[in-house]
């Protein structure tokens, strides 16, 4: 079984990105938003619920699906220093 899912900047305000993200294919109707410049500064305890790390932010969901997209994010700012604009996990 594969999973794809697409994920697209909408905006930064301050150091709190906020994306909208679906299956590939779909539209993009879950939201969520996550600041990695406190998370990867420490400034989170180390034991932080990822639901406080990506905050979800309507009712068109999956919180499994934000996570993954989550994952390439984190990877893509860990490598660069910023928010992709878009992009995808695919398995």
């Amino acid at each position: 079984m594969a999973f794809c899912i697409e994920f697209e900047l909408i905006e930064i305000e301050n150091t709190i990105a906020r994306y909208r993200y679906g299956d590939c294919l779909r539209e993009l109707n879950g939201m969520f938003e996550t600041d990695l410049y406190r998370f990867t500064s420490g400034e989170l305890p180390g034991d932080t619920s990822m639901a406080d790390v990506v905050v979800l932010l309507n009712n068109h969901q999956s919180q499994w699906s934000a996570i993954k997209a989550f994952t390439k994010i984190y990877r893509h700012f860990q490598e660069h220093g910023e928010y992709p604009a878009k992009g995808g996990y695919y398995a």
